[in-house]
């Protein structure tokens, strides 16, 4: 009997400890990917609400509820489960049966005080578990503005590219708008989406949820938003003369220091979702393939070359370098092609040329495991136009 007791008051601050660290792991102290237990729930969330992928489907209401349920349930889940834990370690020390040890627990945890607790023990325990409730609720308010802050600041970004890349973004358009404009050579421009960049990737690693939160505004994509300055910096330097490098003239500067930054960031930001990728590769190495035979991607010759004639004259592009140009640019787009295409069926983003308009078969989040989702990198033939 004793022994049953002592398993109770084991299995109880097991729970305790597993619910403590999914939430400093997921407030306190994040780190790139889901805590087990974060993860499960937001598994769970994500079958409830979101549909197996259909390429005939676009983003209904119960998906661009997903993310934000799972949020609100996750510290419901850990109340719960320490309520939970607590109760086996009331019914270890000698409670007066489960009812009374579940009484106990929930008393304490939601400091209601509708069960007094009798003997020293259990009042000491009653009053850790108290303290670990405020202790939680603290660390939702905490964590709501957190998430909320994060998510403002990738809105913002998007509003701010909007009126210049268009609803859907469009690589044509950003380029022809900022060579009206004169942002084209202005660095303050893509020193702004560096910026924007960056902090997209220290969020969505650190909190991995946020890549799910649907955007404000119907036609917007914060992935699409993404692989547009992504494509329209590969452009400028594909169509540039100048080696990949620090030799490339001002008007390359800025768009290089896109990519330096980019690129990491869109692929750390699709591992953190557990997205399996290849090694990524820096812009040294891609300087020493431009001249080889360019890779495969998913944006065809034919397309690239479309764009090209039309935005050639915006970013100083001369005809008879298409061969060379074409190789520049499938190099720079390889290092991002895969992570971009993932989040963009990670997130069922809305249609946009180049980016979200071809994304890969993202599988559904799993519960415990941590092995990498399954991902169908094919496309289909009628999402290639031009191919």
């Amino acid at each position: 009997m004793i022994f049953l007791h002592f398993l109770s008051v084991l299995f109880g601050a097991a729970i305790i400890l597993a619910v403590l660290g999914s939430a400093l792991k997921t407030v306190v102290l994040p780190q790139e990917g889901f805590p087990r237990l974060s993860q499960a729930v937001f598994a769970l969330v994500h079958r409830v609400l979101v549909r197996r992928w259909d390429a005939r489907a676009r983003p209904s209401s119960r998906r661009s509820l997903y993310a934000p349920v799972a949020l609100v349930s996750l510290p419901l889940v850990w109340m719960i489960l320490m309520a939970i834990g607590f109760s086996f370690v009331f019914l270890g020390i000698r409670s007066h049966g489960w009812q009374r040890a579940l009484e106990d627990s929930m008393s304490s945890l939601t400091t209601l005080g509708f069960s007094e607790p009798s003997g020293a023990a259990r009042i000491v325990i009653a009053f850790v578990e108290a303290t670990i409730g405020l202790g939680l609720v603290a660390l939702l308010i905490s964590y709501l503005p957190t998430i909320y802050s994060a998510y403002n600041g990738r809105e913002k970004g998007i509003n701010l590219l909007s009126p210049l890349a268009g609803t859907p973004p469009n690589v044509s358009d950003l380029l022809r708008t900022l060579h009206r404009t004169g942002g084209l050579d202005n660095q303050d421009f893509w020193r702004r989406q560096t910026d924007w960049m960056v902090e997209a990737e220290q969020t969505h690693t650190a909190f991995p949820i946020l890549a799910s939160f649907p955007e404000a505004r119907r036609g917007l994509s914060w992935v699409a938003s993404l692989g547009a300055v992504l494509d329209a910096a590969a452009l400028v330097v594909s169509a540039s003369e100048a080696t990949i490098g620090p030799v490339l003239a001002d008007r390359e500067k800025g768009p290089l220091m896109v990519l330096v930054y980019g690129i990491p960031a869109v692929d750390r930001i699709a591992r953190a979702a557990a997205v399996p990728l290849p090694a990524p590769a820096n812009l040294p190495d891609i300087a020493a393939h431009a001249g080889q035979p360019a890779p495969a991607i998913s944006i065809s010759r034919q397309e690239f070359l479309d764009v090209l004639a039309a935005v050639g004259p915006a970013i100083g592009y001369e005809d008879g370098r298409e061969d060379e140009a074409w190789r520049r640019f499938a190099w720079l787009r390889a290092t991002y092609d895969q992570p971009l295409r993932a989040l963009a069926g990670l997130t069922h983003a809305a249609p946009a040329p180049w980016s979200t308009d071809r994304p890969a078969r993202v599988g559904r989040p799993r519960f415990l495991r941590r092995r990498p989702l399954p991902v169908d990198w094919s496309i289909a033939t009628a999402t290639l136009r031009g191919g």
